[in-house]
């Protein structure tokens, strides 16, 4: 995990160039405190820092060279497959002078172009820079687990790790982006395909590659979830099915253990969590003895999940550390924790995950497993029920809908499942009336000229079902989730992995039939069935979905956050378009991270 950052310029690289990436550089220190970089020609500058996971060596060093000097490389990120590409590449006759994956990284792009995207297993960003074409290569992950932000002033390409690198080019001006601000009050949701909260600054969209050269910036997809979900696979035998999930996921986890430092975890009281934690005991039963997991806890607060997390850590015998974040410490940490997440984030929930982040810094454990992607690959969210009751009623299984609706009910989960589900079958006039009235502090004319162009609302409140849903989640909400997970834990100089999001599994997943995945109104069916034996019943039976839920509702009456609420740095701009401020508090402080 690193921080990168550059410059290609159709003219000439000046010295105040070559001064503005290593300031970038040096705003981006804490994703890599270990290392640093700087590389730079007529056209091009690149910068690096590192944070040293594989090969402590200073063979490690970006940015990186080919053996000819022809290409350059700096580059964020794992590939947690390096070395069976490293054996494949060896065989073709390449040799090798580190032990590194970056290395592995170059080299597969010399040997394949573009198409070594397809070989890489792991979270990436990078940019490789040919000296002889003139031209750069730029790529990000299929789900976006690692950053790329850009910006294009005049005849230059800026790209960086983080949105707080780019705005300090001296010539960058920013503006307020109104869909995002739109999207964010009205749908939860940020981190949206290209778009951030500044109209000048974009997105490197996941799953994409790019060409910057002489003419331009020429951006192209190389994977789409929709891929999956348009040939369902025939299932003969659902224990083969619960198998293969098993084996892929289990897979994942050794994979994501490779390191030449220490891997711990994060551990809730949940499902996902608790069975990569379950993964690592089983398969790795000499390391669980000194196995650190780290937990948010939350006394008196009754989603607090320190109960279940008792309960696996009796059966696994881990290490299990604990913080406690209330309405006083997030006082106190909101300059720190704001500055790292760039862009606003709708609830306190990060900021559990971002203490659990420092926790895991002040007890030396470097790489964190996590479980986010759980939800978006076996649809864990209760909303899912309602996605699925479409599915049911667009082929017409109308016993079946009424069945599970039924279901539904009689488990008490009702309440979103049937909003969305309802939601959807409304005319497009009346969905839009009826969430104007729910969100009705905001200017009208704002509401309905931002509505219009908004993704969450073509997306999630269009007539789609499950497996439909899914791909709009991969499209256009686990990015915002990645973002806070990024930022929190390279905060603490902390690697994050994500298991759940191997794209084996993912793949799978989405290509195995609705029905196994929600099942007699219960979310995350073939999850449970598959992996939740390394779970254990009481967090396998559950019938309530939390995840870092924090007593947002008793922060925001907190004198210590009220005093946080001041508008009179956007005064203006807030009062043209928002009233009733007192029932977005948090939603406003947060935003108030952008001046």
């Amino acid at each position: 995990m690193c921080g990168i950052a550059g410059i290609y310029s159709k003219s000439h690289i000046t010295k105040n160039d070559i001064d503005t990436v290593q300031k970038m550089n040096e705003i981006q220190k804490h994703r890599g405190p270990d290392d640093e970089g700087l590389w730079d020609n007529n056209y091009c500058v690149l910068g690096h820092r590192r944070l040293a996971i594989i090969d402590l060596s200073s063979d490690g060093h970006q940015p990186f060279f080919s053996d000819d000097g022809k290409l350059i490389m700096t580059y964020n990120g794992e590939i947690y497959n390096y070395i069976e590409i490293r054996d494949e590449l060896s065989k073709l006759g390449w040799s090798f002078r580190t032990k590194t994956d970056t290395e592995v990284l170059l080299k597969s792009y010399e040997q394949w172009g573009k198409d070594c995207l397809q070989k890489f297993n792991g979270m990436f960003a990078f940019a490789i820079y040919d000296t002889i074409t003139n031209k750069m290569f730029i790529a990000r992950d299929r789900v976006g687990v690692k950053p790329f932000y850009y910006t294009i002033i005049d005849d230059k390409f800026y790209f960086a790790s983080e949105t707080k690198a780019l705005k300090i080019i001296p010539s960058i001006s920013l503006s307020i982006n109104n869909q995002a601000v739109f999207d964010y009050f009205v749908f939860n949701r940020t981190d949206i395909w290209d778009e951030t909260f500044h109209n000048e600054i974009k997105r490197l969209p996941k799953g994409h590659y790019g060409v910057v050269d002489e003419n331009g910036l020429k951006i192209t997809r190389w994977w789409n979830p929709k891929d999956y979900i348009k040939n369902p696979i025939e299932i003969n035998n659902i224990s083969e099915v619960y198998n293969k999930v098993e084996e892929l996921l289990v897979s994942s986890v050794k994979l994501r253990m490779r390191s030449d430092v220490t891997v711990g975890s994060c551990l809730s009281g949940g499902l996902d969590s608790s069975v990569l934690v379950g993964i690592v005991a089983q398969h790795f039963p000499d390391l669980i003895g000194s196995y650190k997991t780290f937990t948010a806890s939350f006394p008196g607060f009754d989603k607090d999940e320190t109960a279940f997390v008792e309960l696996l850590q009796k059966k696994y015998n881990f290490h299990n550390f604990r913080t406690y974040p209330t309405a006083e410490t997030l006082s106190c940490d909101l300059e720190k924790f704001l500055y790292h997440q760039d862009d606003p984030v709708p609830t306190t929930s990060p900021y559990a995950q971002f203490k659990v982040m420092e926790l895991a810094n002040n007890n030396n454990v470097t790489v964190l497993l996590d479980g986010q992607g759980g939800d978006e690959n076996f649809a864990g969210y209760q909303y899912f029920h309602g996605y699925f009751l479409t599915s049911l009623l667009k082929s017409w299984n109308i016993i079946n809908l009424f069945k599970e609706a039924w279901k539904i009910y009689s488990r008490k989960q009702e309440k979103e499942a049937f909003y969305i589900f309802a939601y959807q079958q409304l005319p497009d006039r009346v969905k839009k009336n009826a969430l104007y009235k729910k969100h009705n502090y905001l200017d009208k004319d704002f509401f309905y000229t931002y509505v219009e162009n908004s993704i969450p609302y073509q997306f999630f409140f269009n007539k789609i079902g499950l497996n439909e849903s899914l791909v709009a989640h991969f499209n256009y909400k686990l990015e915002h989730l990645l973002r806070w997970e990024d930022r929190n834990s390279m905060a603490f100089s902390i690697e994050a992995r994500v298991p759940y999001l191997d794209y084996r599994l993912i793949e799978y997943v989405l290509s195995l039939p609705e029905h196994i995945k929600i099942k007699a109104g219960e979310t995350k069916y073939l999850q449970k069935n598959s992996v939740g034996k390394y779970s254990i019943p009481e967090i396998v039976n559950r019938k309530d979905k939390i995840g870092f839920a924090t007593p947002e509702r008793v922060w925001m009456e907190k004198k210590e956050i009220l005093a946080l609420i001041n508008v009179n740095n956007n005064y203006q701009y807030f009062k043209k378009h928002f009233k009733n401020f007192d029932k977005i508090n948090w939603k406003l402080i947060s935003l108030f991270g952008l001046t």
